[in-house]
């Protein structure tokens, strides 16, 4: 899925890495284009209890095609709302309780679209 944003942010996901659970999380790949700047790559890593938090507030069994589903909708719901906010895009995200608690809305938009 690619998504464009203003200002003319192209937002593609790229696959997710093998063998993160050794880290204690998931991660999904994405590549952040602005037009006439070079690309951003970013890997967003949903944590284990995060995952666990999101499979119980929208019902579904915590597997790990539930997480990969749930990382690339973490990462999705996350790189739009950064470039929304013109904040820097780091290269590496952790997406944890604790960040959904600082990023109320981007708690909401991951769980409608898991909801979905």
């Amino acid at each position: 899925m690619t998504t464009a944003m203003e200002p003319a942010a192209e937002i593609r996901f790229e696959g997710y890495s093998p063998g993160t659970e050794i880290w204690g999380s998931t991660q999904a790949n994405f590549l952040v284009q602005f037009a006439g700047r070079h690309a951003r790559e970013v890997a967003v890593l949903l944590n284990d209890p995060a995952a666990k938090l999101l499979a119980s507030d929208s019902g579904r069994d915590d597997t790990q095609e539930f997480r990969e589903e749930a990382a690339r909708a973490v990462g999705q719901a996350v790189l739009e709302d950064v470039v929304a906010r013109g904040a820097v895009i780091e290269s590496i995200v952790m997406a944890s309780a604790a960040y959904f608690e600082a990023h109320p809305a981007v708690l909401a938009k991951v769980e409608a679209a898991l909801k979905a």
